[in-house]
C-alpha cells in the first residue's frame, strides 16, 4: 500500500471534488482532518446540512474499503464542503 497526500482544499461555500473531473485517481481509504467549523464530506450533494461533519482537528476516516471485491473509491466523485474562507480539509489517502 501507498500513501498519498493533496494540497489542503479550501472550498469556500461549495462543494469541492478532491480530484478534478475525469481523474482516474483512486483510493483504497480516505483520512480527513478538517480545520474550521463546518467541513462536511460526501458525495456532489454534500453542503451545510448535508453529509458527514469532521470535527476540527480531529483525523476522521471518511471512507475505507471493507473488502477486496469493492471497487476502489474515485476522488474526482468524493466532495468537501466548508462555509467560509479560513475552512479547510486536509486529505491523506492510500492505494
Amino acid at each position: 500500500m501507498q500513501v498519498y497526500t493533496l494540497p489542503d482544499i479550501t472550498p469556500n461555500g461549495s462543494a469541492t471534488p478532491l480530484a478534478a473531473a475525469g481523474s482516474t485517481l483512486q483510493a483504497i481509504w480516505i483520512n480527513a482532518t478538517a480545520s474550521g467549523t463546518s467541513i462536511r464530506f460526501g458525495d456532489a450533494n454534500v453542503g451545510s446540512n448535508r453529509g458527514q461533519a469532521l470535527p476540527t482537528g480531529v483525523p476522521s476516516v471518511v471512507a475505507v474499503r471493507c473488502d477486496p471485491e469493492q471497487r476502489p473509491y474515485l476522488l474526482s466523485e468524493c466532495y468537501v464542503y466548508g462555509g467560509s474562507g479560513s475552512d479547510k480539509v486536509s486529505i491523506t489517502y492510500g492505494v
